[in-house]
């Protein structure tokens, strides 16, 4: 089985190629600007470096969120496409479980993006990535108000506490979900968490 996965959901951009949970070829790189104009050739190096072609895949992996409005809308779009190309179902993940493969000898993971305001989006996951909080818009202290010495606190961000920057392991993902039916492209929807900002101000205005 030939899986790809795509997560643009931070400025940390995975694209990852992998025979069953064997890394072909794997992309993981802080991009701040232009996402949108490099992916697709991000993706077909990877498919280069591995000696496959597009239809030789067999699964598709996008992490839907959450995380930027605008990294998550080009994941899911460009997800999308391709699996509708090939007449293949997605599997959605979560950044947060993916941030939470990171290795670590604490019982718990906590991992966190920021969301700014003194939110942000977190969950825990415990080390074989089963959900104990879910995913959600929480603010930093609420969610750290019960950690103690096991839980590892993961984020890319720079939130004001001490964290462990993300060292995540697709196959590790790819391991827990590669059962998984997935769903048709046409209904995977982003998971943003929070409202937009336009969402935000016309609330306001109504």
């Amino acid at each position: 089985m030939k899986n790809l996965l795509i997560d643009t959901t931070t400025s940390n951009i995975t694209v990852s190629i992998l025979d069953n949970l064997n890394i072909l070829s794997q992309y993981h790189e802080y991009i701040n600007l232009d996402i949108a104009s490099k992916i697709i050739t991000i993706i077909d190096n990877c498919l280069t470096n591995s000696n496959l072609k597009m239809q030789d895949i067999d699964n598709i992996y996008v992490v839907n969120g959450p995380g930027s409005f605008t990294g998550i809308r080009i994941g899911v779009t460009i997800g999308k496409v391709i699996a509708w190309s090939l007449n293949k179902k997605i599997i959605p993940i979560s950044s947060l479980e993916l941030m939470s493969t990171t290795q670590t000898n604490k019982k718990y993971i906590i991992p966190m993006i920021d969301a700014r305001r003194g939110n942000v989006f977190g969950a825990i996951y415990d080390t074989n990535l089963n959900c104990i909080k879910d995913d959600s818009l929480i603010s930093l202290d609420e969610l750290l108000s019960n950690k103690d010495s096991n839980y590892e606190l993961v984020s890319y961000d720079n939130l004001d506490i001490n964290v462990v920057k993300p060292k995540i392991n697709v196959s590790k993902i790819i391991e827990k979900h590669i059962n998984d039916e997935g769903i048709n492209p046409h209904k995977l929807k982003p998971n943003y968490l929070k409202l937009t900002e336009a969402e935000e101000n016309k609330l306001k205005n109504d």
